[in-house]
């Protein structure tokens, strides 16, 4: 028996989930994530742990929806979501 690999659905996910990436809009700017584990977290470039306080908040959002982030750090707003 052997393996085959099989093409995922070309269906974008409809929620934000762990490995996702995320288009945010911040103050009129866009800002794109993905979300991924502590080791491999690296906000310069885009990559954000699933326990930082945006990642939390990001977490089964879907599109269109406003996320608060707390402190007086301004509110994103989600405008894409991909597998990652």
């Amino acid at each position: 028996m052997s393996a085959q690999v099989v093409e995922a659905p070309p269906r974008a996910p409809q929620e934000v989930a762990f490995g996702a990436v995320v288009t945010v809009r911040r103050d009129g700017t866009a800002l794109r994530y993905r979300i991924v584990g502590e080791d491999e977290a690296d906000p310069a470039k885009g990559l954000l742990s699933w326990t930082s306080p945006l990642a939390k908040a990001l977490l089964g959002t879907r599109i269109g929806e406003t996320v608060e982030v707390g402190g007086d750090r301004p509110p994103v707003v989600v405008e894409g979501i991909e597998r990652g």
